[in-house]
């Protein structure tokens, strides 16, 4: 356990999981290494390296499957511990195990030791310099070449001086920049305060002390002799630095001693959290300074006293900045931040304002002797307020624009109006914009109170340049607003909605000039409503009566005055202060105390027109006939008397008393009022049911209104004003002109029903196409069929709430039908008219409707309507639907639809009333000359229309020869013409020509309002094409094949004939002459093979079918006719031998002629003339031969 050197390790440390992990190695060979560290706070042992990071491991390694002995473990074991700095290791490895092997080497030649040596001298001096100046120490590398030597000679070996020369060299370096470094360095983001200066000087001294402990080192020393002993060139200057460090370390430790006056007091202002109790602090703080810098004999310097105060102002930066909560403020505590803010500017004004006094108080003393760097010492606490201010008004911006505030919930501008939702918009945009700056300034909350930072300012004016963008809009947004403003209360309202803004410094100007333009507008108000009431005194509603409608106007003029008044008022609590506000109210009291005046001097000028017997008008009737309008009836009160009780009524809702009389009569006025109301009712509703009526609806109506006549007629008669009975018999009167007036809305509404329910018969279509479909004929006169029917069918329906609406009417006046007969059926009649017309006018459509399918609108041709193909059928062209079907589908169109109408009866047949000359729809339609020239309009197109599709058949002429010409026969008569293989094929081709013309033909035409589909006939066409072509290769085969016999016939024939040998002289000259006879006919057989070879090709171009044995035979000519040729030249030398051997023969025959006429010349002459004729005949033989 004592070999493992780990930090901080304590026997208590050692845990039972760890030596269980130190027995496991041990007892396994093939474990290598044992690694013993700290994981957090638990020491652990492991076979492993371990995979994440540690302080620091002490490792055991051994060779492979070796067993360790008591005795010999600690010879065997390799040990070491590593920490985590690298730099470290390196160094401890370098230095301890490699370099010493490579100081000792030997066998290397000394150029390459030196270079060699001398580098690993520098990289280890530079490497520890480097490792050591990151902990804040100087340490110096010691190298151990030479120290087994004496210096004596040491020094011979120049090799070896001038490595220790360079490493003295580097000292140099280093021990200089330990005594240059008098000054704490602090980092970018980093404030020094005075304790760090006392630190400072703590950490100077322990270092210029632990470099002189160094120097002490017998190495150091034996090196310093070696050089001394060379006299190098280095060794003065190394042993001069030494003896400043002696002075440096006592200037170290009287800087201690001085500061150590300060370090309390500062420790105590470190442990300040309320920025007011910062300044109590500084006097003391500042005495010390000054104390420190008249006693101290190494810190009198202006720049060391400017370097506490600056440290000192860092202090209460860093002070204020734990102070101030910047999460807090961005979280929404503003006010929190203001106090805050405000706080920290005052402490450090205050700071300012004690370092004055007391540097004033010193001047005093001893003139001139304060004068350091303010400028430097308050140049982070100028920078740190300005930031100060510049975060107040941030804040400010938070609660004016942002709407932030932890104490008040500040509501959003809302808006009247019609452009209301437009400034509300506009206020959301000013906030939406404020948030993305306070994000800008969310985002660097870092540097906000970091006087080290100055990409603040930029941030800050960006910030600004925003805030000035927005205090922009909203003064165009202040001067839109009031634009709209009419009067006061708007004015009020929209000041009102904005006013979160007014508190911004830089708008108050404008909301200073609106306010006074608010109380401007009250004042034109108070002077507008002093103009009217003077220019309007003799003046009155007319709803109103003369006396106190214009007190009530008045008084309404007060009212609007108190209102505003009190509005103004009240918002003068927020409005901003205006000069003339005073005057303003007081001309509003003056108007109200004159408008009172006013008011009491009508209704003393309406008292004193009140006539005594203000009654009397109380006794007329209740109605009476009207004079002007002769049949209706007028209210018969005395307009006086509602006067009267209108005056009272308003005198005494403006607390004003009425004189005796009037308020005797006025007392009476409820129930007058009432009756005058029912009573207006009734003769309103009795005239008004006279004007709804024109003069043949009055007939129509004269028993019902002569029974609402009889009703009110008491109320003309005797019924007066103070009548007992008034009350129910107004009742009586109104619920007979009520029901009276209900059945006349019915009537009208019916009468409206029934007219669009025969606007609708008009409007519906018994047939109607759309013009993007196409039909099969079979398919048109269904759906025609179709259509007729359900058009029948929705008029019928139409025709039973006719029916239905007549009846409602009938009912009503079904308690008077007797009286009213002769009108009842001239109403009835009337509709039934409507009816025919409408029935008439919705086939006339329905006929339009046809006439345009199949003609056209007149400027555009009609759409295709029904869908006709071309056959070919027993060599003619025929369409299909043919003429019968089309005509009989649209000539019969008007007929078939009367038939379908015929069963709709008329209303008059319904209600069993005389038909007064009216006949049924159905003769009607019969008769109707629209219809009837439409549907022969129909026929025309028809007609016109088959005349096209013939002129369309014509078109066809020219292919039928195709199609018309008898196949057989043609092919009969074209094998007797013998025409050549290139007339087959150019009559083959001129075939399919043909066929791909008539391909290219439109499949698909429109003819006029038929859609003609020539497929099947194009197919037709086209497969009378193929059947050509067909019968033209098989003739061509047979003729084909007939000239392949007549060669291989010819072959056959001629080879026996030129093989037949003569038996003698005469079959000789015959054969002679048969072949002489073939060899002359070679050239016109021959002439022939080209012929059927083009014959040949032609019916493989055109893939007609040929046997096998005909292709084989074909290809077998030119080898037949060479074995043919071969026979003539074998039968010629066979004739040539024929002839020889009869020529030998003949010679045999005279020899033996010669022979026999000499042993015979005694015979006689008789017998010479017989010899010299035989001899002639041989002679000629053998000369043919």
């Amino acid at each position: 356990m004592r070999m493992t050197t780990l930090y901080d390790l304590r026997d208590e440390d050692w845990n039972d999981d760890a030596k269980k992990g130190i027995e496991n190695w041990l007892m396994e060979p093939r474990a290598l290494i044992l690694c013993v560290y700290f994981r957090g706070e638990k020491l652990s042992a492991s076979c492993d390296i371990p995979l994440f990071p540690v302080y620091d491991l002490t490792y055991f390694v051994r060779q492979p499957d070796y067993i360790f002995k008591v005795d010999t473990f600690h010879d065997e074991i390799v040990f070491g511990t590593f920490v985590d700095s690298v730099e470290s290791n390196m160094i401890e490895i370098l230095e301890n195990v490699y370099a010493p092997y490579f100081f000792a080497i030997t066998t290397w030649p000394d150029s390459v030791k030196s270079e060699f040596c001398t580098q690993i001298h520098t990289f280890l001096a530079k490497l520890t310099d480097m490792y050591y100046k990151m902990l804040g120490l100087t340490v110096l590398y010691i190298p151990r070449e030479g120290q087994q030597l004496s210096f004596e000679k040491a020094s011979t070996d120049l090799e070896l001086v001038k490595r220790l020369e360079g490493v003295v060299v580097y000292w140099t370096h280093q021990i200089k920049s330990c005594l240059e470094d008098q000054a704490f360095v602090a980092s970018q983001n980093e404030l020094l305060c005075p304790s760090d200066e006392y630190d400072f000087w703590i950490y100077r001294l322990e270092n210029l002390s632990a470099l002189r402990h160094q120097l002490k080192n017998p190495a150091v020393r034996h090196i310093t002799k070696i050089l001394v002993t060379t006299h190098s060139t280095f060794i003065n200057q190394f042993q001069s630095l030494c003896e400043e460090i002696i002075y440096k370390r006592k200037e170290a430790t009287s800087n201690i001693e001085y500061l150590q006056v300060i370090k309390q007091p500062c420790a105590v202002l470190e442990c300040v959290i309320d920025p007011d109790e910062i300044s109590k602090h500084i006097p003391q703080i500042i005495n010390l300074f000054r104390f420190i810098w008249m006693e101290s004999p190494f810190y009198n310097s202006e720049a060391r006293i400017t370097n506490l105060f600056k440290a000192l102002s860092n202090q209460i930066i860093i002070l204020c900045k734990t102070y101030i909560n910047l999460d807090d403020l961005f979280s929404g505590e503003t006010k929190k931040a203001l106090g805050e803010f405000s706080k920290c500017i005052d402490c450090c004004k205050k700071y300012r304002e004690i370092y004055d006094v007391m540097a004033e108080a010193h001047n005093d003393v001893n003139p001139g002797s304060w004068e350091l760097d303010t400028g430097s010492i308050f140049n982070y606490i100028d920078s740190f307020v300005q930031r100060c201010f510049d975060m107040l008004d941030v804040c400010n911006c938070m609660i004016i624009f942002g709407r932030i505030d932890e104490l008040e919930d500040i509501p959003k501008p809302m808006f009247a109006g019609a452009r209301g939702e437009q400034f509300e918009n506009k206020c959301d945009q000013i906030e939406h914009m404020f948030n993305n700056a306070l994000d800008k300034v969310r985002a660097v909350t870092h540097t906000i109170l970091d006087v080290q930072a100055p990409s603040w300012y930029d941030e800050v004016l960006q910030f600004r340049t925003v805030i000035k963008d927005i205090e922009i809009i909203i003064e165009n947004l202040v001067e839109t607003v009031f634009e709209g403003v009419n009067h006061v209360e708007e004015a009020v309202i929209a000041l009102y909605s904005l006013n979160s803004y007014s508190k911004r410094k830089n708008l108050k100007r404008i909301f200073k000039r609106k306010t006074a333009e608010v109380w401007a507008m009250f004042s034109d108000e108070v002077q507008e409503a002093k103009k009217d009431m003077v220019s309007t005194r003799s003046q009155h509603p007319a709803d109103l009566p003369c006396f106190s409608g214009r007190a009530v106007v008045l008084q309404m003029r007060k009212n609007r005055l108190i209102y505003l008044k009190k509005i103004m008022t009240d918002a003068s609590v927020w409005l901003m202060p205006c000069s003339n506000s005073e005057d303003v109210i007081m001309h509003v009291n003056r108007l109200m105390g004159a408008i009172d005046v006013a008011i009491r001097e009508l209704w003393i000028s309406w008292t004193h027109n009140l006539d005594e017997k203000c009654g009397a008008g109380l006794n007329r009737t209740l109605m009476r006939k009207s004079a002007e309008n002769p049949g209706l009836m007028e209210c018969n009160i005395d307009v006086n008397i509602l006067e009267l009780g209108k005056e009272a009524l308003h005198w005494e809702n403006l607390g004003l008393d009425i004189p005796l009389h009037a308020y005797q009569v006025y007392m009476k006025m409820k129930n007058v009022f009432y009756v005058y109301e029912s009573v207006l009712a009734v003769v309103k509703g009795y005239n008004k049911i006279l004007d709804s009526l024109s003069d043949e609806e009055r007939l129509l109506f004269k028993p019902l209104t002569t029974a609402c006549e009889k009703k009110v007629q008491p109320g003309i008669t005797k019924l007066t004003w103070t009548s007992t009975m008034s009350d129910a018999y107004i009742a009586d009167c109104v619920v007979q002109i009520g029901e009276l007036q209900d059945f006349l809305t019915t009537y009208k509404n019916c009468n409206i029903n029934l007219v669009k329910i025969m606007e609708k018969v008009c409007d519906t279509p018994l047939v109607e196409f759309d013009i993007y479909n196409v039909f099969e004929i079979k398919d048109l006169r269904e759906n025609i069929r179709e259509m007729q029917i359900e058009g029948a069918e929705k008029i019928l329906e139409m025709y039973k709430e006719i029916i239905t609406y007549l009846i409602i009417v009938y009912e009503g006046f079904e308690p008077y039908i007797g009286q009213m007969a002769e009108y009842w059926v001239k109403y009835v009649r009337r509709f039934d008219r409507l009816l025919e017309d409408a029935i008439r006018l919705s086939i006339k459509a329905t006929m339009q409707n046809m006439y345009k399918c199949v003609h056209g609108d007149g400027t555009m041709a009609p759409s295709p309507l029904i869908k006709m193909k071309l056959y070919l059928r027993d060599k003619e062209i025929i369409y299909l639907p043919d003429k019968n079907e089309i005509e009989d589908t649209f000539t019969t169109f008007l007929e078939e639809i009367i038939h379908v109408m015929s069963t709709v009866p008329r209303i008059f047949e319904k209600f069993a009333l005389p038909s007064g000359g009216l006949r049924r729809f159905k003769e009607v339609l019969q008769m109707d000359t629209d219809c009837n020239k439409l549907q022969s309009l129909i026929d025309a197109e028809i007609y016109f229309n088959l005349e096209l599709i013939k002129e369309h058949i014509h078109m066809w002429d020219p292919y039928s020869h195709i199609w018309t010409v008898d196949k057989d026969e043609f092919m009969i008569k074209y094998r007797e013409e013998n025409h050549t293989a290139i007339e087959f094929e150019q009559l083959i081709i001129n075939y399919s020509d043909l066929a791909n013309a008539v391909q290219i033909q439109e499949t698909y035409n429109q003819i006029h309002f038929v859609s003609l589909n020539s497929h099947q006939l194009k197919k037709a066409i086209i497969s009378h094409c193929l059947v050509w072509q067909t019968k033209l290769g098989e003739l061509l085969r047979r003729i084909t094949e007939y000239d392949i016999d007549v060669i291989y016939n010819y072959v056959e024939k001629n080879s026996e004939d030129a093989m037949k040998m003569p038996a003698d002289l005469k079959e000789l000259a015959s054969t002679m002459a048969t072949y002489e006879r073939l060899m002359d006919d070679l050239p016109r057989m021959e002439k022939t093979f080209p012929a059927v070879t083009d014959k040949m090709t032609t019916l493989a171009k055109f893939d007609v079918e040929l046997s096998s044995d005909m292709m084989t035979r074909h290809e077998n000519i030119p080898v037949l006719w060479a074995d043919y040729l071969t026979l003539l030249e074998e039968a010629k030398k066979a004739l040539e031998m024929n002839k020889d051997k009869f020529k030998a023969e003949l010679l045999e025959q005279a020899e033996d002629s010669s022979e026999s006429r000499a042993t015979k010349n005694g015979e006689g002459t008789r017998k010479i003339g017989g010899s010299m004729g035989l001899s002639i005949s041989m002679g000629g033989i053998m000369g043919k031969i």
